[in-house]
């Protein structure tokens, strides 16, 4: 029986402004993204409605974003806005080349602090004559920009993970953890036992952000009950202008039962 392979995209978006003349990126983001072929994507900071122009650093509109990424090659979308606005808002997002089955959000704001959350996406990997089906939790965070608000907001993910997913289950955890100061990987992978996808590889996080200088590593891309194949942070000359974060892809082979 064949093992599944999946290629995991993980990106903050940044509304879909470019870092260059702040113009909208959507066109040419949905082609880079066609060109890798990742069949599940977590994006961060995806606008939900139109926006009407707010001032210099605001594009003129700011439409549909998830519907326009999301076509033919990823039919299947879950979103939950997080950031809400006078006029408008942005969110979390997962496109998925399989059904999602069913999505749930978990609300991580500490206070009156920026809203933040987990996207939870249930896919469903359809059986075939040669194949058993298969159920994937996939996890899309966005946490804050503090150290103390990151650490309760660690905590409360990993006990979300221990109450609502089965540890049998295949686990991907991804996103904008802005963990700077390095203290998530520890704490998820010593109580949820998943790996992250470049420190599994003997590398350190990725750099990535901001993304014309990369100095951060701020995005990650964790796994459970997966072997991984390849690490990548995307540094060509389109990425450093599509957002100010770059982007990371994981290659995952799923063992079938």
């Amino acid at each position: 029986m064949a093992d599944l392979r999946l290629r995991i995209l993980s990106y903050n978006i940044h509304q879909g402004i470019t870092v260059r003349r702040n113009r909208l990126s959507l066109t040419i983001l949905k082609e880079a993204l066609q060109e890798l072929k990742p069949d599940l994507i977590f994006l961060q900071e995806v606008a939900g409605i139109s926006v009407e122009r707010l001032g210099k650093m605001w594009p003129e509109k700011v439409e549909h974003q998830l519907e326009g990424l999301a076509d033919e090659m990823w039919p299947h979308y879950a979103y939950q806005k997080n950031v809400i606005f006078s006029r408008h808002h942005h969110g979390n997002a997962i496109l998925s080349k399989y059904p999602i089955a069913d999505f749930l959000f978990k609300d991580i704001t500490l206070g009156k602090l920026k809203k933040r959350g987990v996207l939870h996406g249930i896919i469903q990997i359809p059986a075939n004559d040669h194949q058993s089906g298969l159920v994937i939790h996939a996890l899309n965070a966005h946490l804050g920009l503090f150290q103390f608000e990151r650490k309760i907001q660690t905590k409360m993910l990993v006990e979300y993970v221990k109450k609502t997913i089965d540890e049998e289950a295949p686990l991907v955890i991804a996103g904008d953890f802005n963990d700077w100061r390095q203290r998530v990987t520890k704490e998820l992978t010593q109580r949820l036992s998943v790996q992250e996808a470049f420190y599994s590889a003997g590398k350190n996080h990725a750099r990535t952000f901001p993304s014309r200088l990369p100095i951060l590593q701020l995005d990650r891309i964790y796994f459970r009950h997966a072997n991984m194949k390849s690490s990548a942070c995307l540094k060509g000359k389109q990425w450093k202008v599509l957002s100010d974060h770059l982007p990371i892809v994981a290659d995952l082979v799923i063992p079938r039962e």
